[in-house]
Parts: structure tokens; C-alpha cells; sequence
């Protein structure tokens, strides 16, 4: 399993962040569930911080 880099350092020394990934909302989430894993698909965030939004926002 290979780590992705969460930020890196841009010419001028500046720290650059990953942009988030947008999600289309042509339809509406069949359930909260799935609402949840498109927000947290779009959000840009670290697997492991998904993890825990997730283990949060469904309990």
C-alpha cells in the first residue's frame, strides 16, 4: 500500500493543499448513507479523518 502525500511544497516554498475531488448532484443519495460517502468523497480529506466523519455523522 503506497502513501499518498497530503501536501507538498510548491516553488516559492509555499505549502500547497490538495484540492477537493467535486461530486455531481445530478441525483439526490438513495439514503443518508450514501450521502454521507458523497460528502466525504468530495471533501478532500485523509482516510483515516474520513473514517472517523463517517463513524460520526451515521451514529
Amino acid at each position: 500500500m503506497a502513501i499518498a502525500p497530503v501536501a507538498e511544497f510548491g516553488s516559492e516554498g509555499a505549502l500547497r493543499l490538495p484540492r477537493a475531488r467535486v461530486v455531481s448532484l445530478s441525483a439526490p443519495p438513495s439514503s443518508y448513507a450514501a450521502a454521507v460517502e458523497r460528502y466525504l468523497t468530495g471533501a478532500g480529506i485523509a482516510k483515516s479523518s474520513a473514517r472517523i466523519y463517517r463513524i460520526s455523522l451515521t451514529t
